[in-house]
Order: structure tokens, then sequence, then C-alpha cells
């Protein structure tokens, strides 16, 4: 017999059980009806389950929470907080300027990895009145097509905290109009969000009142920055409470309008914290009763004059405690 070339090896002749076993093999399988073709993984599913069971839409929205979480310094990455406070945040908070999508791109993508929901507001390239006339038209479809490129749930707002930023407040709400509908026809998974004070809608000018700056167009969640009053100056004559003065009305409001809400940013002085130590607990519980999505601590000392940080032990162990009884996206 000869060989294999190159091997040594004997050539055999193929035994016939085996060329028979082959052919039985062969026949089957052209009989057997061909398999579906693989389809190819959805980017994004169509709803989401939090840990508590309840589900959010493709845009991360549902009647839930309040999931909790916030802003953390400059941006920074909340990862360490969470392995000291024992949970992960279900909501980050970000904040982004034109011209820093990559990053905010970088940002989002991180949070949903790390199983929150990025939650990032964007100043635009352009004043209101220009932005209304559609000057940011191409900026925004360019930003919503990468935001569609997510794997998961992102919120955006455009401006947010508008109030007396800009002469024309007219023009920041057709800024919305014109925005929103671009955000979220191009990006199935984000929600288009909207995010005042809060404090100007309730006692500030007419101009300002939710019937003036609300826009007419679908919003998916309406945010707004309410902090605890006391020891924070003017303000100081609302109760350490936002049920009555906050929560309530608006949880009302944003029932008629069918539309989430929650606090887009909140937060509690130390020398207040002294005086109301489970503050944190008691608002969460508050939104929970009053059916708020969300509340995002201002863990930052940014364009502050208090300290809302979570520096303060009394304060810490209170948000801790809070993150605790709250729900996060489920495990992926």
């Amino acid at each position: 017999m000869g060989d294999v070339e190159g091997t040594g090896r004997p050539c055999r002749r193929p035994d016939l059980v085996v060329v028979l076993a082959a052919a039985v093999l062969v026949t089957i399988a052209l009989l057997l009806p061909a398999a579906a073709p693989l389809r190819p993984a959805r980017l994004h599913p169509d709803h989401y389950v939090l840990s508590d069971g309840c589900v959010l839409n493709a845009r991360g929205v549902g009647p839930c929470g309040p999931l909790l979480g916030g802003a953390t310094g400059s941006n920074d990455d909340p990862a360490g907080l969470e392995q000291q406070f024992g949970q992960r945040y279900g909501v980050r908070r970000s904040y982004f300027t034109a011209g820093q999508e990559d990053r905010a791109l970088t940002t989002a993508a991180a949070d949903l990895a790390a199983g929150r929901i990025p939650w990032i507001s964007f100043k635009l390239p352009h004043p209101w009145t220009e932005m209304a006339a559609g000057a940011g038209d191409a900026w925004a479809a360019d930003l919503s097509t990468r935001l569609a490129g997510l794997p998961g749930p992102v919120w955006v707002a455009f401006h947010h905290e508008p109030e007396k930023d800009q002469p024309d407040i007219g023009a920041w709400r057709a800024t919305q109009e014109r925005l929103g509908p671009i955000l979220r026809s191009r990006a199935p998974n984000a929600a288009f969000t909207v995010i005042l004070t809060g404090w100007n809608q309730f006692r500030g000018p007419a101009e300002f009142s939710l019937a003036s700056l609300w826009p007419g167009t679908t919003v998916d969640l309406a945010g707004f920055d309410v902090y605890c009053p006391v020891g924070a100056g003017k303000h100081a004559d609302v109760p350490a409470s936002l049920h009555d003065s906050y929560l309530v009305p608006l949880a009302a409001w944003a029932r008629a309008h069918g539309v989430a809400w929650g606090l887009a940013e909140t937060g509690i002085t130390n020398a207040a914290s002294a005086r109301h130590p489970d503050w944190i607990q008691r608002t969460r519980q508050e939104l929970a009763d009053t059916g708020g999505l969300v509340l995002a601590y201002f863990n930052s000392p940014l364009n502050s004059t208090q300290d809302w940080t979570l520096g303060d032990p009394g304060k810490a162990a209170d948000f801790a405690a809070a993150l605790r009884q709250s729900p996060v996206l489920s495990s992926r």
C-alpha cells in the first residue's frame, strides 16, 4: 500500500460500512425540512423588565418606579458609589453640549452596560429662535440616528431648565415641538423628555407656567428639578416635604396629559438632612405613592449655592437606604 504524501501513514481504502453509514446520513439530511434561518438579534427589545417585575416600554418608560439614581460630580461614573451603597443606580443623569455627542454616546453605552438607564441633557448648537426655524434639524437627526444604535433605552432632554436662559421662552417651546418628533421618529429606544425647574411652574411668572411651556407634541417623560427647600434661601417658606406642594399637583397634571413624570434633579443640604434624616427615603416613597417614575439625586457641587452632595455620612446613608428599596433594570 502507498502512504499519505508527506506523513508516512499508509493509505487505506474506505471501509464499506463507513461508506454506507455516510450515505444514510446524507439521505436523512436531504429528507429533513430545512432549518429556519437565524434571525439577527434585535438591537433593543420592545420592552424591559425591572427587578420588581414592572415593565417599561421600548423607550424605558412605564407605570413603574421610582427608579433611583442621579448625577455625580462632573459627569463622573457612579460605579464606586454603587459599590459603597450596595446597589446600582436605576438612572444616571449626565449633561452635554452640542459638540460632545461622542462623549454622550460613550457615557450612555457605559450606563446601559452597567444596567442603568442613561438620562442625558444637551445644550443646543444654535439659539432657540434659530433652532425653532430648523437650524438644528440636521444635528438632531444625526444625534437621534446615533442614539438608535445604543443597545437599550435612553432618555433625552434638549436644554433642560430653560427658564430665564434666553429672552424668548416661546422659542424654547417651539424648539421642543420641532426636535421631539425628530428624536422619536429616528430612535425608537429614545424617550423625549422635557425638564423644567418646577419652582417656576408653581411660583414663577405666568410665562413659565406649565400651560405656557408644555410642548404641543408627544413627550414621554416630564422631569422637574425640585430640591428640599429647608435652608435653601428665599424659597425656604415651602415645607420640607415635597408631597403637597409639588408631587400631588404634578401627579394630577401628568395624568391629565398622559405623560410619565419624576424628579430630574433633587437634593437636600447637610443642615436640612440633620433635621430630616430620612428625607430621601420619604421622598422616594412619596413618589411611589403619587406615581412618579424617577428620582435623580444631584450629587454634585456644580452650579450650586448649597451643598447637595452625598459627602455627609448621614445623608449618604439615607440615599443608600432609598436606593436599596428601588428597582433597577433586570440583568440581560
